[in-house]
């Protein structure tokens, strides 16, 4: 039986075990993929010791969105074909049931029907040489414009689900060009990417954050009239004016999208970047913060703000992304910014782990090729 190495998590509280497994065959409404390179978001040594207790059976190969060819497709797939360059989404969803849904590596859901997604085929991801998804997770890429002609090489390809996660948020609350968008904070590494992407729909962004020289890198990496920067002081009535004076509008800003930590609890954050909107304005919750959130009452319904929470992304979502991209409106890479990237193979994947979690905003990148 043909073999290829996967990296198998056998529990929780023991580490990652590089192994040679049966290769996944290819069967009706699913393809396999040769992967060439796959994301590691910055908490995955957390979410593989339980540090970040996210629902996962195991064992398992772990994984995260990923740039692969396609090796074999089954009988019923009508477009895609071997070789082809694609784009590996991991948000799986049940067919019948899309509100079911499960992120392939990462996240199993936590109720019995997505567990049932995860326990079944969809159980082992992209931190291998080989996996298998659904047709519908694969994009094909125009490998002959990304690569040989823009010059990207596949790990700044891998940078496309790190800038779709707020993109899945601006698109929900339909920004538009010349909008006025508050990003807070804006120093991470989704909160980076925000910056670039609602700069690329045309939107003018106060990126805000506590971290003054993330802030100067930012300035820096842009250097546009479409950027300002705010240093969040912590007073929630002085940084709602520090807000609505960068919005350069009257009225207020347009749009606020709140990327909250895991760690922000008590911020006033969230309250000034909705009293800085304008009347009918939008705020889009996509941050980490587990506990509850103070909205300002009176001044939302006063005002008729929009208050809009976001999982992710759609399927469209991510085929505008790559449109974005193949058309140059997007830059990935140096183009946007991001200097620093270090390639791991399966062997290192500890070295991997924690250079992933070193990770301090926009400007650093960690994939693994297999």
């Amino acid at each position: 039986m043909p073999t290829h190495k996967a990296l198998v998590l056998h529990a929780r509280d023991k580490p990652l075990v590089l192994e040679n497994v049966p290769l996944p065959v290819a069967s009706t409404g699913d393809a396999i993929v040769r992967v060439l390179a796959a994301d590691i978001v910055p908490y995955m040594g957390d979410v593989i010791s339980n540090k970040r207790p996210y629902p996962l059976s195991v064992p398992l190969t772990p994984g995260n969105t990923a740039i692969a060819r396609v090796h074999e497709v089954g009988p019923d797939s009508v477009a895609l074909q071997p070789g082809q360059l694609v784009f590996c989404d991991i948000t799986i969803r049940a067919r019948d049931d899309p509100g079911v849904s499960i992120l392939y590596g990462v996240h199993g859901g936590g109720y019995p029907a997505a567990q049932k997604l995860m326990d079944g085929v969809w159980r082992n991801a992209t931190y291998a040489e080989y996996a298998r998804f659904p047709l519908e997770n694969l994009y094909p890429l125009d490998e002959d414009l990304l690569i040989r002609k823009i010059g990207y090489s596949i790990e700044d390809l891998c940078l496309m689900p790190v800038c779709l996660v707020p993109f899945g948020g601006l698109s929900e609350v339909d920004v538009k060009p010349d909008e006025a968008v508050i990003i807070a904070p804006a120093t991470g590494r989704y909160g980076g990417a925000a910056v670039n992407v609602a700069m690329a729909m045309g939107a003018t962004v106060i990126a805000a954050g506590r971290n003054l020289a993330a802030l100067e890198k930012l300035r820096k990496i842009h250097g546009s009239d479409q950027l300002t920067t705010v240093q969040i002081t912590g007073d929630a009535t002085v940084d709602t004016e520090m807000f609505r004076a960068s919005a350069r509008k009257s009225e207020g800003a347009d749009v606020y999208l709140d990327l909250s930590p895991p760690a922000v609890q008590g911020s006033s954050m969230l309250a000034s970047g909705i009293r800085a909107l304008r009347t009918f304005g939008r705020c889009i919750v996509m941050g980490g913060n587990s506990g509850n959130i103070d909205f300002p009452y009176l001044d939302i319904m006063f005002r008729s703000i929009r208050i809009q929470g976001r999982f992710m992304y759609d399927r469209h979502h991510i085929l505008q992304i790559i449109q974005m991209v193949q058309s140059g409106l997007l830059p990935l890479g140096e183009k946007s910014g991001v200097t620093q990237t270090e390639v791991f193979r399966l062997e290192d994947i500890e070295s991997a782990l924690e250079a992933a979690g070193k990770l301090n905003g926009w400007c650093g990148h960690v994939v693994l090729k297999p």
